[in-house]
């Protein structure tokens, strides 16, 4: 028995291999026909497996972006250490210029064997600066010209390279000082860059929000490459049933169909990594949360790439067996177009039930953390989206067989319902890519508008906060600074202050003489100088003249302060400072006070203790902040850069807020952005393969047209009819889709805890551009579509 079924197994292997050999060579051998029939199968295909092969490649681009971020980081030295011929000052000095981060540190050598950032051979000296070739081409340009001005005594004498960059368009900059001491808080003394620290790790929602949006993007592509292997399918089956009329069984014609689509997979491959390798240039000019790629960064990896280059060939086949399965291919021709079987919709509800019983667990218990908690979020979520694009068929056939000829386009709707009623399931495929598409985008869109927490946006006018520790700004140079803030260019109000911290001083000298115990050591209070009208802005405090103290209780901070309570100034400094701290008593006509909840106004101020400078000389606080409250004219171009400019001269190392521009809103507001744009991306990809099926469709139907034409049909009945034959499987696809979208939205929302809030504009945009895309593959059908309207088309042989 072995002996005869290992021959059998052989010629079984022997005879698969012949028939997918002729499969092939029908797809390059079938004239011109064919060789369009394979070249848009192989671009349909190159254009899924491009996408696919940038997903494999986002690994390598995160490490390498991680690679560069950590290879820059500075290793502070040891507690205690002094300057020594191998240590280094550093301070942040980094800034903004028209909405994009330009980076940069102070740096000054302690010795000669300092260490040097990485792209640079050498330190720049004081008055001298090394940048960015992005921040060197910007600072040449005319539109740098108001940042040029932030840098009026530097020399720039080298450029960074690639080496220290995340990316090449980055904003980057190391200017060399003399005025850095290391007592300074912001200074830092290091020994070396390049820290490796701890590796990145993920909360558990931001975990879920990339696992989801991975499958969101990626599930449609893998639908579009199913539908492009079966471009030109209906001539593929006409000339397999020539087969049949020469004695080929029906599993061989399956055979030579499926090899047919193997070869057009194969060349979809190869198209693929040639799109993919032509790609990488232009995604050098593109960041995301300021993290870019270089183009050797853009790698696939080696075992995702293998089961792309896997998988697709597989699904090739795959999907025309099973196709072949519904077409009966007979000699005298195919039955395809025969009534069909009305389709089950049980099996197609599996997919999504199953689904939701994998995210089930974790929206009851919460979200799990680990491999196998994530793989059963991205099997459920997959599973889901599948599931739309399985029950995309039913639905199209169900309520295509409802519609009659009385629609709003008359003969051109009755055409367009008549096809779609013979011929449904090609339409189906087509769309299920957008539905697929549309439904991932709207659940992330959902999780991501319910992740961003509304409570935390600042409401009221809009503010800029200059702020500045006294390293940078001494308490006696901030009438100064105030003064030279206020007149800069487009300043509609300016508020200055000056904050710190005090302590009980019964509880400072307690600590003068005895350690303190765990838990006997309270939080200082937070102590603010202003004058009235800034104090109006921080709270709520009634009248208010000179020499006014008002106490604001912080219902997560320390208790406030008592009337006749002594306090020691800045405890901390004058400790460190070596010195005795000043001793100021509360006075007794000392007020309560309201904290704010408007969050009108950021920055570093807490509530605390107000004082007027009449009743609290600001100079006694020994390392202030000294803030300036800013509210610019939205009317002047530029208001914030001058702003930033009159900062830069008075310290670089000045830091500014600005109210609204949270960020973390930022970060979740980009990140809905940048999904929103690859969602349509992929809308625009899939309405590729609409178009090419569309264009099939009007190739095979090329003697029905002509016999239309040859009655008199006018050719825009036609045109509306293509309309309206592409716009009713998109239609239902995106209620589909909604409906879908919505309920796993909130499925995912409930296993993050977040609340249900819609975004809009996203959905918006993503429905513009799926109108967009019915109006484009009608727009450029058309031209085809005369061409093919001829009486010369009716002539047979």
């Amino acid at each position: 028995m072995p002996g005869t079924s290992r021959p059998a197994r052989g010629a079984a292997v022997r005879r698969w291999a012949a028939d997918l050999a002729m499969g092939a060579r029908f797809a390059v051998t079938g004239g011109r026909e064919g060789w369009i029939r394979t070249a848009l199968t192989a671009l349909g295909v190159g254009l899924g497996v491009a996408v696919l092969l940038l997903a494999t490649a986002v690994p390598n681009i995160w490490n390498a972006a991680m690679d560069r971020q950590r290879a820059r980081t500075v290793v502070p030295a040891a507690e205690g250490t002094g300057p020594s011929d191998r240590t280094l000052l550093t301070a942040p000095s980094g800034s903004t210029y028209r909405e994009r981060p330009v980076y940069g540190r102070m740096l000054a050598a302690e010795g000669p064997r300092a260490p040097v950032p990485p792209g640079l051979s050498r330190l720049p000296g004081p008055g001298e600066m090394a940048v960015s070739p992005a921040l060197s081409d910007l600072l040449s340009a005319p539109e740098g010209a108001l940042l040029k001005k932030r840098f009026p005594h530097l020399r720039i004498t080298a450029t960074i390279g690639d080496a220290g960059l995340m990316y090449p368009g980055e904003l980057l900059f190391y200017q060399g000082s003399d005025d850095l001491r290391r007592a300074d808080d912001d200074v830092e003394r290091i020994t070396a860059f390049g820290d490796r620290g701890e590796p990145f790790r993920a909360s558990p929602l931001v975990v879920l929000v990339i696992l989801v949006s991975c499958v969101a993007l990626l599930a449609p592509v893998a639908v579009f490459i199913a539908t492009a292997v079966r471009f030109g399918g209906e001539r593929r089956d006409r000339r397999l049933a020539a087969l049949r009329l020469v004695g080929a069984d029906r599993a061989t014609t399956r055979r030579i169909a499926a090899g047919e689509a193997l070869s057009g997979a194969l060349f979809g491959l190869v198209t693929g990594a040639a799109i993919f390798l032509l790609g990488r240039i232009p995604l050098a000019g593109i960041s995301l949360f300021e993290i870019g790629v270089f183009p050797s960064d853009v790698a696939p990896d080696a075992v995702l790439a293998g089961c792309v280059a896997l998988a697709v060939p597989l699904c090739a086949v795959g999907v025309t067996l099973v196709t072949m399965r519904r077409v009966t291919v007979e000699p005298l021709g195919v039955t395809r177009t025969a009534p069909p079987r009305r389709r089950r919709l049980w099996w197609r509800l599996l997919l999504p039930a199953a689904g939701v019983a994998l995210l089930l667990p974790q929206a009851i218990g919460g979200l799990g953390g680990g491999d196998a908690a994530n793989a059963q979020v991205v099997l459920g979520v997959a599973l889901l989206l599948l599931g739309v694009a399985a029950l995309l068929p039913w639905l199209v056939d169900v309520a295509v067989s409802r519609l009659n000829g009385a629609g709003p386009g008359g003969p051109s709707w009755h055409l367009a319902v008549r096809r779609l009623q013979l011929s449904s399931t090609t339409a189906s495929r087509s769309v299920s890519g957008i539905t697929v598409a549309v439904a991932g985008a709207l659940a992330v869109q959902l999780l991501l508008t319910g992740i961003q927490n509304l409570d935390e946006q600042p409401r009221g006018p809009a503010w800029t906060v200059v702020d500045a520790h006294d390293d940078a700004v001494p308490a006696a140079r901030a009438p100064e600074m105030y003064a030279r803030l206020r007149a800069s260019v487009g300043v509609r109000a300016a508020h200055a202050m000056v904050s710190g911290y005090a302590d009980s001083a019964r509880h400072h000298q307690a600590l003068a003489h005895t350690a303190p115990r765990e838990g006997d050591d309270p939080e200082p209070y937070p102590v603010t100088v202003a004058d009235c009208a800034t104090l109006r802005q921080l709270a709520d405090i009634g009248a208010c003249s000179a020499g006014g103290v008002f106490l604001v209780e912080d219902p997560e901070g320390p208790s406030r302060p008592r009337p006749g309570e002594r306090l020691a100034l800045d405890p901390v400094g004058s400790r460190t400072d070596h010195r005795a701290p000043a001793l100021w008593s509360v006075p007794r006509t000392a007020r309560p006070a309201t904290a704010r909840t408007d969050r009108s106004t950021p920055g570093p101020v807490t509530p605390g203790l107000l004082a007027t400078p009449e009743a609290l000389p600001p100079t006694l606080l020994r390392h202030p902040h000294v803030t300036v409250l800013l509210r610019l004219d939205p009317h002047t171009p530029d208001a914030i850069e001058y702003v930033r400019n009159t900062a830069a001269a008075i310290s670089p190392r000045i830091n500014f807020i600005t109210s609204g521009l949270d960020g973390s809103t930022d970060t979740v507001n980009a990140t809905r952005h940048g999904l929103t744009a690859c969602a349509a991306a992929v809308l625009l990809l899939v309405g590729c393969g609409l178009l090419i099926t569309t264009l099939e469709q009007l190739r095979d139907r090329a003697r029905a047209l002509s016999a239309l034409d040859a009655l008199g049909t006018p050719r825009a009945v036609l045109g509306r009819s293509v309309l309206w034959q592409t716009a009713v499987p998109v239609v239902l696809g995106l209620a589909l889709a909604f409906g879908c979208g919505l309920a796993l939205g909130s499925l995912l929302l409930h296993m993050a805890n977040r609340p249900l809030q819609a975004d809009w504009w996203g959905l918006l945009i993503l429905t513009g551009t799926a109108a967009a895309v019915v109006l484009g593959v009608t727009v450029l059908s058309l031209p085809m579509l005369w061409r093919l309207m001829r009486p010369d088309g009716l002539r047979a042989e």
